[in-house]
């Protein structure tokens, strides 16, 4: 057996990797717009010198040029004898393709290789760079103020793999500056049989065979498309990495789907010239090509389908132009205890999303930051939140998931959840205020409407400026008076607006408090629904499918939804009639108001997402314990009907 070849490692803890990796699976919907976010990423991370550059481009290779070829051909076909057991008809027909495509006579092989960046350091051992990508699992070996956090990211490129196969290049310099020349590949099978009965695991390499090392230097066994050594086989000047992704399928447009993802992500970066992308096919993403990419249709197009567009890739275009922009951009700075110096860009104008960008290291983590995502009475904005002090990064970065779009606190270690929490808080309520301040009408007491004048005359008053003229209607009293309740059946009753804690305002369960007094409650804060309260996250406590419903019906006082958990709700409201009732729930809208599914209840049936057989006595208390059908933090409303 030679010593540079596939090696899957034998397994003799009598484990068995299945088909579906974790890491794989991590990532497997909408499979470019995930490489567009994760490599640029680490290139980033990397960076030495400004613009960090990327180069993507597609080859056709012969198949047996493939380093390992035999050996990778073996284990595909011992993987496909394996895959039935995994009761996966994805296995089985995954399997069945790759055996196709490596007895093929070329192969295609999308390559993205990076400059001005470090390369990835090693040596091949535990702690270092090049040991977090390639053999470790759940490790980055980054600073704090990374883009990438947690090593999962490195998966994004094997699922655009139809063998799940991926080479390393890397040129790195040790700390003497010497170069450096690792070439490494990595397979994502499963689990499988050997020859001799022996179970192999489901990841192999390729690379010296003993301990699964790379092969450190420029031999025979790497085929030129995998060198990054220039022509005269030296190593001066090319230190970076390039990935190669073997058995890449070129789907029509797929370098427009590429580019798209990377703008809508990365497009602070880019814009302030920290990242330059050359796609195949003559795109070139940069500061001074990113207006008119942005305005491409086809570009715009490619994304059409993808979940949230094309409304994102319409609002980036916004948010460049607060970042970019000149004396129409309010420009508002801020220091948080917790984040240090924060900064936020507000352009106002017409046509504009009403939405706050929240960016890191020049990368797009989300438009969708509790309390900052309903500005129903706001002027039209659009704005961009940094943090850029490096306790500031480093707490946003702690408090990411692993796809790196939302602030979860619950993710940092339990002594500093309070203080992410807190941080979180107090940002999106400074937010708020400098957008009331830019992009908020004043309310004033008094507002002369001069084009109603003719139909509304001046009632006569009293003072010193008296006319001689009096009116002859006399004195002008106007009383509200109370509309008798219909009872009966119907559709949906009575509506009232509710508020999310009786005491008007926790934030996160832990009593710190949210929102900005009445009328900004929203999922955890307090406020009157109907005064514009709230801010809904992406959760829609079963509201997706949009149902409709009325408002009208019985009366219903005092109405307050208490959060218990993200899905549960601890109702009260006091009836206006006695008999049974019909209680909906609904997702209270700016304009319209949509049902929510209702799980369990501590009282009466559920019927269709409501509680019905509900025994309401007039003026006394009604309390019920509800379960939603999923999570929901936006504001409630209650609506009842008598049966």
């Amino acid at each position: 057996m030679k010593a540079v070849g596939f090696e899957f490692p034998v397994d003799s803890s009598d484990q068995w990797d299945g088909f579906n990796d974790p890491g794989i699976e991590h990532f497997t919907g909408n499979r470019l717009q995930h490489l567009g976010r994760e490599v640029p990423q680490n290139t980033i991370d990397a960076k030495i010198g400004s613009p960090a550059r990327i180069t993507v481009s597609l080859r056709k290779v012969p198949v047996k040029s493939v380093p390992g070829i035999s050996d990778l051909k073996g284990a595909v076909a011992r993987c496909a004898e394996a895959a039935p057991g995994e009761d996966s008809e994805k296995a089985t027909k995954f399997f069945a393709d790759a055996a196709k495509l490596l007895d093929g006579k070329d192969i295609h092989v999308l390559q993205l290789r990076d400059a001005n960046t470090t390369g990835l350091r090693g040596p091949c051992v535990n702690g270092k760079p090049f040991f977090a990508l390639m053999k470790a699992t759940g490790q980055s070996k980054k600073i704090g103020t990374s883009t990438g956090s947690y090593g999962i990211g490195k998966f994004a490129p094997f699922t655009v793999s139809e063998l799940r196969t991926v080479f390393v290049s890397t040129v790195w310099a040790d700390e003497q500056d010497q170069l450096h020349h690792y070439v490494q590949g990595k397979s994502v099978l499963m689990s499988h049989l050997d020859a001799d009965g022996k179970t192999r695991r489901g990841t192999g390499f390729w690379g010296v065979r003993k301990q699964c090392q790379p092969v450190d230097s420029l031999t025979s066994d790497i085929p030129d498309w995998l060198s990054l050594a220039d022509a005269d086989g030296k190593l001066d000047g090319q230190q970076g990495t390039m990935l190669s992704i073997i058995g890449f399928t070129p789907t029509k447009g797929w370098q427009n789907v590429l580019t798209a993802n990377i703008i809508e992500n990365f497009f602070g970066a880019v814009s302030r010239g920290e990242l330059e992308v050359n796609i195949e096919g003559g795109i070139v993403i940069s500061a001074a090509t990113l207006s008119g990419l942005l305005a491409d249709p086809d570009v715009k197009a490619s994304v059409s389908e993808q979940a949230g567009e094309p409304e994102k890739f319409d609002n980036v275009a916004s948010y460049l132009r607060a970042l970019e922009g000149g004396t129409e951009v309010h420009v508002e700075k801020s220091e948080n205890y917790h984040l240090g110096e924060c900064e936020l860009r507000i352009l106002v104008g017409e046509n504009l999303p009403r939405r706050v960008a929240v960016l890191r290291n020049g990368m797009l983590i989300t438009e969708s930051l509790q309390g900052l995502i309903r500005f129903g009475d706001f002027k039209e904005f659009a704005a961009v939140l940094e943090c850029p002090t490096e306790k500031g990064l480093e707490l946003l970065r702690a408090m990411e998931p692993p796809r790196h779009d939302a602030f979860e606190p619950d993710r940092l270690p339990p002594d500093r959840r309070q203080q992410g929490r807190t941080a979180l808080r107090e940002l999106a309520t400074w937010v708020r205020k400098m957008l009331a301040r830019h992009a908020k009408d004043p309310v004033a007491e008094e507002t002369s409407l001069d084009e109603l004048a003719a139909f509304f005359g001046d009632e006569d008053d009293e003072g010193a400026a008296k006319q001689k003229d009096e009116n002859p209607a006399g004195a002008i009293v106007i009383r509200a008076r109370a509309v008798k309740p219909k009872l009966g059946g119907g559709t949906f009753g009575g509506s009232a607006a509710s508020v999310d804690d009786e005491a008007g305002g926790a934030g996160d369960g832990s009593g710190d408090g949210d929102g900005d007094g009445p009328g900004e409650g929203g999922g955890s804060g307090g406020g009157e629904n109907d005064a514009g309260g709230g801010d809904r996250p992406a959760s829609d406590g079963g509201a997706s499918q949009q149902r409709k419903t009325q408002s009208s019906g019985l009366p219903l006082g005092d109405v307050r939804a208490v959060p218990l958990t993200p899905n549960s709700r601890r109702v009260a409201f006091t009836p206006s009639e006695s008999g049974a009732l019909v209680i909906e729930l609904q997702d209270s809208g700016a304009d319209t108001n949509y049902a929510l599914a209702v799980h369990a209840a501590s009282q009466g049936a559920i019927k269709d997402g409501r509680i019905e057989g509900i025994v309401a006595k007039a003026g006394a208390r009604c309390i019920i314990d509800v379960e939603l059908a999923q999570d929901f933090q936006g504001t409630l409303r209650v609506v009842a009907n008598a049966i």
